[in-house]
Formats: C-alpha cells, sequence, structure tokens
C-alpha cells in the first residue's frame, strides 16, 4: 500500500469504480479501498432503467449480460399492468457481475483497486486515513463508502439512512412479470418488487422507516414470499439502509462525496445505480477540469428534487389513499402510462 496518493477513493461502488477509471485514464495517480472482499454484492434489486442501460453499454458491459423485461405497476391492488413497453425495458444485471466488470476496467484504466481495507480513521484537517495499520497520506478523497459513509461523516454532516430496502435472491427462480406494487396502507410511501434475473428473482420490498419499521418490513416481505409460493429459507435474507439525504458534492479540503455517500438516491423509487455513476464520472472530470459544471448531475438532482416533493408529500396516508387509484383509474390511457414512465424514470 503506497504511503501517499493523489487520489484516494473510499469505496468500490459504482460511484467510486467509475471515478477511478475516468481519473486513472487521465493519467491520475488513483487507489480505491474497499472495505469487503469481494466487489459488487448489496442489498440491490439489480434493475437498470433505460437511462442507466446507456451508461452501462458505454462501459462495455456486454449487450446479452443479463435479463431485460418489461417493468410492470400494480396500484393499490390494481393488478400488475404495463406501465409503457418502451420506456420501462428493465435491464437485470446482478450487482456482482457489474462490481466485477467496473473494477476490471479500472485496474486497466491505472487504478489500485484493494479489498478487504477498511478506512478505520480519516482525518481531514491532516489529509490522512488510517486502513490496515498503515498511515495513507491523499491530495484529494472522494468519499464512495455508501450509506454508512465514513467520509460523510467525518465532514459532520448528518446521516439518517431514512430509507430502508430488504430483499431474497431466490435461486434457480423466473417470476415473471418484473414488477412494483404500492400499497398505501401496509408499505406507505414504499413499494414491493419482483426482479427476474437469468439465473435468480429478487423479490424484496422498502420504504421510509419513518413509515414502516424495518423489523415490520421483514414480516411484510416474508408473507408476500409465502404468497407467491416461495418459502422464505430457500433465500437469505439481506437488508440495509439507504442514504436518500443529499449533502452535497465537493466540501473544502479537496473532499468530495458521491453515489450513496451523498444522499443521491430518490427517495420515492430508490434508484440508486444511475445517479452513482452519473456522480462518480461528474466528481471525475471537474477534478480534472474545475471549471467542469457537471451537466449531468444537475439533471439528476432536478429529478431528484422533483422526486423528494413527492415522496414528502406521500407521508400523508389521506393523500397515499387519494392518489393511488387515480393512478390506477388512468392506466388505460396511453397517454397517462407514458407520463407516469417519464416521471418516475427520467434521468
Amino acid at each position: 500500500m503506497p504511503a501517499s496518493i493523489e487520489i484516494l477513493v473510499i469505496g468500490a461502488g459504482p460511484a467510486g469504480l467509475r471515478a477511478a477509471e475516468v481519473l486513472a485514464a487521465a493519467g491520475r495517480e488513483v487507489l480505491v479501498l474497499e472495505r469487503n472482499e469481494v466487489i459488487g454484492p448489496k442489498v440491490c434489486a439489480g434493475g437498470l432503467t433505460p437511462k442507466a442501460q446507456a451508461l452501462v453499454e458505454e462501459l462495455g458491459l456486454p449487450p446479452d449480460e443479463g435479463l431485460t423485461s418489461i417493468g410492470h405497476a400494480s396500484l393499490a391492488g390494481s393488478g400488475p399492468f404495463v406501465i409503457d413497453a418502451a420506456r420501462c425495458r428493465i435491464r437485470t444485471v446482478p450487482r456482482y457481475t457489474l462490481g466485477q466488470h467496473q473494477a476490471e476496467r479500472a485496474r486497466q484504466a491505472g487504478a489500485l483497486v484493494r479489498t478487504g481495507i477498511t478506512a478505520s480513521h480519516i482525518d481531514l484537517a491532516t489529509r490522512t486515513v488510517q486502513a490496515a495499520g498503515d498511515t495513507i497520506r491523499y491530495r484529494t478523497l472522494i468519499g464512495a463508502d455508501g450509506s454508512e459513509s465514513r467520509v460523510r461523516r467525518a465532514l459532520g454532516v448528518p446521516s439518517p439512512r431514512a430509507y430502508f430496502a430488504c430483499e431474497y435472491n431466490v435461486p434457480r427462480a423466473r417470476l415473471e412479470p418484473l414488477r412494483v406494487e404500492c400499497d398505501p396502507v401496509e408499505l406507505a410511501a414504499g413499494y414491493f418488487w419482483v426482479f427476474p434475473h437469468a439465473r435468480y428473482t429478487s423479490i424484496g420490498c422498502g420504504a421510509p422507516k419513518h413509515q414502516v419499521a424495518p423489523r415490520e418490513l421483514h414480516r411484510i416481505l416474508d408473507r408476500r414470499m409465502q404468497e407467491l409460493g416461495v418459502a422464505p429459507c430457500s433465500a437469505q435474507f439481506a437488508g440495509a439502509t439507504i442514504e436518500v439525504q443529499y449533502a452535497g458534492i465537493a466540501f473544502p479540503g479537496d473532499v468530495f462525496l458521491v453515489g450513496d455517500a451523498a444522499g443521491l438516491p430518490s427517495p420515492l423509487t430508490a434508484e440508486g445505480i444511475y445517479p452513482a455513476l452519473v456522480s462518480g464520472e461528474e466528481v471525475a472530470r471537474q477534478i480534472l477540469d474545475p471549471g467542469y459544471a457537471m451537466p449531468a448531475l444537475a439533471r439528476w438532482l432536478k429529478v431528484k428534487r422533483q422526486h423528494d416533493r413527492l415522496s414528502g408529500m406521500l407521508t400523508s396516508l389521506a393523500l397515499r389513499q387519494a392518489l393511488l387509484p387515480v393512478f390506477a383509474g388512468l392506466r388505460h390511457l396511453t397517454i397517462a402510462r407514458r407520463a407516469l414512465a417519464d416521471f418516475y424514470l427520467a434521468g
């Protein structure tokens, strides 16, 4: 491990690896530290929206990697219906596959990627990090370490981690159609999902913690599994918080936050892969050129603000019970389904 490095990236998720690749390809000295031994796996349905698919295709992920399905929705017991066949083509790719692909690209670009190493102490004043018993001095620090970000905490930024999601990845199962289901009472402003992959199906649910407690979400998910005819014991349960409170990107001392560490996921859809990839690349380009305006990130932040507002409104049970049946009633109108898809999937 180097005693000093120009750019230190903590976290080898989509955001951190994308930033590392762009910076290393530009000739910068980059070290990525990942606390897990294996890059990729995390609680995630693994669905790539069309805008995210465009980004991973630019990264060279083979087009036949994963499974492409038409997204369905069920609103307040309406039964699954196709939202929009063109706009809602969802590609499911395991996070392990995406992570390994990105890690290899980052390494080929020249970045050092080290796994199984935790940044145990971050001293922003001296620009040093303690990791695996070593002290590493950095010039620029990128916090890409997810919802439990040590970099975010070192900055003194609040980390409420207000959203919780849980899932079972059921092997050798192909449960279709790919769908999300909204229940205004049981799941509040959250939703239940079934996302088929080529070799397994992700079944899960998520919701703001102040509306549905994580323990209750676990109970709801187990019951939904049984209703689908799948025994919960057939797969391993996994749950995690998601940071949806945006904290900013650039901080004094050449410190940056990207992806979940910055609170970029949508509080409405919990979409996180797309903003992670966008923020990783945009921050890297701004490091290379301080005058770079980060237009793609600005577009996502505009979408996120809209999702923030609607998510805040949906804390009201009365409003949820009023709106969801209306949305369900409009499903017979093509223009209404397109508008719904554009709002939820914009970027």
